[in-house]
């Protein structure tokens, strides 16, 4: 039987040379021989053997034996045991491992997956790679027996990892690019709940670890460390996952808090006036407004802003028509970007324009990198603005607003003019 290449929990194959001691807690065990078809696995404890396994290499499968724990061994001695026979099953390419009735209680061979004393042994990239962490002392789901510090390294990646997947899922998102529906709320937040429960439990683990060296101070500060590291995940959940999902679900359910556009054309037919806040749909009402009413030539906008982009699409019907624009009391945000798709804009005496950078709630400003690059390329490209007045709206945070003088505005050609 060849198990050299398989290094798990300190499992070694027994010699001759132990039979005196395995004697002292497995009287029924037979002495080791060195067979190829037969081998005795041993666990040390401080004084010799604590637990073995006995092994027998059948054609088609196997076999278990005996499975011994002393005394001075663990129920953890016993899977790590059973975790052994499965690698050496997979390094004789064999894909089934009998259990014996009475080797092991009921109710641990079955959580081990022996139902009826059998069970068929994966040969797949998964396996071996789950036979590697055995070896190196940190299995996925529970605690090995590597030293605390190796433990922290692999299972802070791992945790790492899994809360980068978690939020990466929601991020993807909310930039799909694409109509925001059920999966879009659903799928990212199952996934981040599902990532963010494995990264509490290694770092439970890493606790777990901390405790199996006993003494001193550091099972303690493993502890003190898990306990910190699980605060932190929470608090990055609420801060950043958590108002994400719940803008999500607010698109998805049609904006219903940001209310709708109040729409008007004036007697003549020639102006349309858009008022409120732009949420889902509102660039829809927009065309249809313009669609109805092809006399429109100038377009009077007010409102606090919205969905940036609701705005970028009213901006790109007012330009394709070739439409100006004039704001009369103040328009900010969303508001902005529609007013910036006037060929000919203007602004009366005491009107505000507000911008601010591209910003969505839980996304951070290097997130919105893109979203705000874009935004840099429509202000200095498709609108005309100068570049340092664009850096300036990029540069002011998604929460504030930045109210520029009729001074600069007619300096960065954002305005045409100040009606009298």
């Amino acid at each position: 039987m060849s198990t050299e290449s398989i290094h798990i929990g300190g499992v070694r194959r027994a010699t001759p040379a132990d039979a005196a001691a395995i004697a002292l807690f497995a009287l029924e065990v037979p002495a080791p021989e060195m067979s190829d078809s037969r081998a005795i696995f041993v666990i040390d404890g401080e004084r010799g053997p604590i637990a073995l396994i006995d092994l027998v290499q059948r054609a088609d499968q196997l076999q278990i034996e005996h499975l011994v724990v002393a005394p001075a061994g663990t129920r953890e001695h016993a899977r790590t045991l059973i975790a052994f026979a499965e690698a050496a099953a997979r390094a004789v390419d064999v894909r089934k491992v009998r259990l014996p009735s009475g080797v092991l209680p009921d109710d641990f061979a079955i959580s081990l997956g022996y139902v009826g004393g059998l069970k068929t042994i994966s040969t797949g990239a998964f396996a071996r790679a789950r036979d590697h962490l055995e070896a190196v002392g940190v299995p996925l789901w529970r605690d090995g027996t590597a030293s605390v510090a190796q433990t922290l390294n692999y299972r802070g990646v791992w945790a790492a990892v899994a809360l980068l997947i978690g939020l990466g899922s929601v991020s993807f998102a909310v930039f799909s690019g694409t109509q925001t529906t059920l999966f879009h709320v659903v799928a990212p937040a199952v996934l981040c709940a599902l990532t963010s429960i494995f990264a509490i439990w290694q770092i439970g683990l890493v606790a777990a670890a901390g405790w199996r060296r006993g003494g001193g101070i550091v099972p303690l500060l493993a502890v003190v460390a898990a306990t910190a590291s699980v605060l932190a995940i929470g608090a990055l959940l609420y801060d950043r996952a958590v108002p994400a999902l719940a803008e999500l679900w607010n698109i998805y359910n049609g904006d219903e808090e940001l209310g709708e556009l109040a729409l008007s054309v004036s007697p003549d037919g020639t102006t349309l006036h858009i008022d409120g806040t732009y949420g889902m749909g509102s660039d829809q009402a927009v065309r249809r407004a313009l669609e109805q009413n092809p006399k429109i030539r100038e377009v009077v906008l007010s409102g606090p802003g919205g969905r940036m982009g609701a705005g970028f699409e009213i901006s790109r019907m007012i330009r394709s028509r070739r439409l100006a624009t004039r704001v009369e009391t103040a328009c900010a945000s969303a508001c902005t970007i529609a007013f910036l798709g006037g060929v000919d804009r203007s602004i009366a005496p005491g009107a505000k324009l507000g911008f601010h950078q591209a910003s969505f709630p839980g996304m951070s400003t290097d997130d919105m990198f893109e979203a705000n690059r874009d935004m840099k390329r429509f202000l200095t490209m498709s609108a005309g603005v100068a570049a340092g007045f664009a850096q300036r709206v990029l540069d002011t945070p998604g929460d504030t607003i930045w109210v520029p003088t009729p001074e600069e505005l007619l300096a960065a050609r954002v305005i045409k003019r100040v009606n009298r």
